[in-house]
C-alpha cells in the first residue's frame, strides 16, 4: 500500500540521483583543478609544482558509474523507504551508505594500482557533493508530495471496517504518518446502535452491509479490515465486493492470528497487513504509462497549436457562446474532475436535454442520438472527426485522464451503475478505449461495460499501443461516431 507509492516515485528519484552524481563528478574536477591552480604559485617558490594529470588516474572515470550502480541496488534491491522516513537523520545515514561504498572502491583502486598517484581530496569533494545532492533530491520529492497532498493529490481515501482496539490502532498509525497520504473517511460497523458515533475523532458512517451505498456517496480507494477474529465470512464477502468494484482490500492479519511474525507482506509501523489487489498493475508499469501520457500529450498539444487557434474562431462564428465546454466527469474511484472539450452544441444544451430523452438511441443510463438537434453546424463536423475531444489532451497532461482508458462518465450515469459496472472506475479514465475502436455508439451499454472490464483485466502497455493505432483507424473511417 505505502510501498507501491515508493515504487512509483523510485524511478524519478533515481533519475535525479544520476544527474546529481554526474554533476558532482564534474564539479569535483572543477574545484580540484582550481585548487591546483591556486596552490601552484606557492609550491613553485619551494621548488615543487604539481599538475592535474600528476594526480589523476583513468580509473577515476569509473567512480560515478560505480556510484550510480550502488545507489540503484540500494534503492531498488533493498527497498529504500524514502517516503516513510520520519527523521532527516535516518535519510542522511541511508544516503551515506552508497557514498561509503564509492569511497571503498577508490581505496581498492589505490591498492591495486599503487604506481599511479590519486588525490584523495578530489574523491572527498566528489562524494561530499554527491551526498548533499542526493539528500536534496529526496527532500525535494518529499516537499513536493506534501504540497500535492495538501491539494488533494496522491491521497488514498480509506474506509476502516471495525471499531475495536485494532481499528483505533490503525487510526493512530495513519494519523501519526501524514506523509503516507491516507485520508480516513470513517468506520463501518456491524452494530446499528454505533452509527453516527465517533471513534478516535472519525464518524461511523454506516453498516458493513451499507458499503454499496457508501461507495456511491464517497470517493473510496481501499477498504481496511480491522474487525474481530470471528469475521472470516465477512472478510471473504468484503474482499469479493472490493474485487467486484475494483478497489483495494487491506487486511490487518492480526484480526486472524495472534502472532503475525513472518506473515506480513506489507508492514506499516508495527501493523502486519496483507494487501489484496483486484488488478494486476505494478507501480513501475503505471509510472511508465503516466510518463508516456505526459510526453505524448505535450507533443500533441504543441503540434495542435493551429487547431487551438482555428477551431475556437469557427465555433464562435457559428454560434454565440464560449469555444470550450467544461463538464464535470467522474474519474478514478469516483473522483470528480473538469473535462475539457470544444463546444459542439448550442448554449444551455444541458437544460433542454429532457425534451429529447425520447430520442435516445443508447440503452442503459447513457444518452446519445445521431441527429441531435442541439448540435451546431461546426459541432457536427467536430463530432464526426472527433476533433471536439482534442482539449482532453490537457486533462491527460494534468493527470485527470490517460490516453487510453474507459471513457469518463457523468455522475448521473454512475448513480445508475450496477455493482459490477463500478469496476470501470478502478483505473484512470481515458481519451480512447476499446469501446471507441470496436463500434463505439453502435454497441449496447452492457457490452460497452464488458469491453471496459476486458481492458482493465487484461491491461498492458502493448494493449494501449494497439488501441491507439486502432483509434487512428476508427477516426479516419468515422466508425460508430455520432
Amino acid at each position: 500500500m505505502i510501498r507501491e507509492q515508493e515504487r512509483y516515485f523510485s524511478p524519478i528519484i533515481y533519475f535525479f540521483d544520476c544527474i546529481a552524481i554526474l554533476f558532482s563528478y564534474r564539479f569535483g574536477i572543477f574545484l580540484y583543478m582550481k585548487a591546483i591552480e591556486v596552490l601552484n604559485p606557492y609550491l613553485d617558490k619551494i621548488g615543487f609544482s604539481i599538475t592535474f594529470s600528476f594526480y589523476w588516474d583513468r580509473y577515476l572515470l569509473a567512480l560515478p558509474f560505480f556510484f550510480m550502480v550502488f545507489v540503484f541496488f540500494y534503492q531498488f534491491w533493498y527497498g529504500l523507504r524514502v517516503l516513510q522516513l520520519k527523521k532527516i537523520k535516518t535519510m542522511m545515514i541511508q544516503v551515506a551508505i552508497p557514498c561509503f561504498l564509492t569511497g571503498l572502491i577508490f581505496v581498492v583502486f589505490t591498492v591495486i594500482n599503487p604506481s599511479n598517484r590519486q588525490d584523495v581530496w578530489f574523491v572527498l569533494i566528489f562524494i561530499l557533493f554527491s551526498w548533499m545532492l542526493l539528500l536534496l533530491n529526496r527532500f525535494c520529492i518529499l516537499v513536493y508530495l506534501r504540497h500535492e497532498q495538501k491539494k488533494g493529490n496522491f491521497i488514498k481515501s480509506i474506509l476502516i471496517v471495525g471499531t475495536g482496539a485494532r481499528a483505533r490502532k490503525a487510526v493512530k498509525v495513519f494519523d501519526n504518518n501524514p506523509g503516507w497520504g491516507i485520508r480516513i473517511i470513517g468506520f463501518l460497523t456491524n452494530d446499528q446502535d454505533e452509527i453516527v458515533k465517533e471513534v478516535s475523532g472519525y464518524k461511523i458512517v454506516g453498516l458493513v452491509d451499507d458499503l454499496p451505498r457508501i461507495l456511491e456517496d464517497n470517493v473510496v480507494d481501499m477498504i481496511f479490515f480491522a474487525g474481530g477474529t470471528d469475521s472470516t465470512t465477512q472478510i471473504r464477502n468484503l474482499a469479493n465486493r472490493c474485487e467486484m468494484v475494483g478497489i483495494d482490500f487491506v487486511l490487518d492479519v492480526s484480526t486472524l492470528l495472534a502472532k503475525t511474525i513472518g506473515v506480513s507482506t506489507a508492514p506499516m509501523d508495527g501493523m502486519s497487513t496483507i494487501l489484496f489487489r483486484p488488478l494486476p498493475y505494478s507501480p513501475e508499469k503505471l509510472f511508465l504509462k503516466r510518463t508516456i501520457d505526459l510526453a505524448v500529450s505535450i507533443v500533441l498539444i504543441i503540434l495542435c497549436i493551429p487547431f487551438w487557434i482555428l477551431i475556437p474562431i469557427l465555433i464562435r462564428r457559428d454560434s454565440p457562446g464560449p469555444s470550450f465546454y467544461v463538464q464535470e466527469r467522474i474519474g478514478k474511484h469516483g473522483r470528480p474532475f473538469p473535462m475539457y472539450k470544444f463546444r459542439t452544441m448550442v448554449m444551455n444544451a444541458d437544460k433542454i436535454l429532457e425534451k429529447f430523452m425520447h430520442l435516445n438511441e443508447m440503452d442503459g443510463p447513457v444518452f446519445k442520438i445521431k441527429e441531435d438537434p442541439r448540435l451546431t453546424r461546426i459541432g457536427k463536423f467536430l463530432r464526426r472527426t472527433s476533433l471536439d475531444e482534442l482539449p482532453q489532451l490537457f486533462n491527460v497532461f494534468r493527470g485527470n485522464m490517460s490516453l487510453v482508458g474507459p471513457r469518463p462518465p457523468i455522475m448521473k450515469e454512475v448513480l445508475q451503475y450496477r455493482p459490477w459496472q463500478r469496476k470501470r472506475l478502478s483505473v484512470t479514465q481515458g481519451v480512447t478505449c476499446l469501446w471507441q475502436v470496436t463500434g463505439r455508439n453502435e454497441i449496447k451499454f452492457d457490452e460497452w461495460m464488458k469491453l471496459d472490464l476486458q481492458y482493465i483485466e487484461n491491461w498492458s502497455l502493448t494493449l494501449d499501443f494497439k488501441i491507439l493505432l486502432m483509434t487512428v483507424t476508427a477516426v479516419i473511417s468515422r466508425k460508430g461516431a455520432l
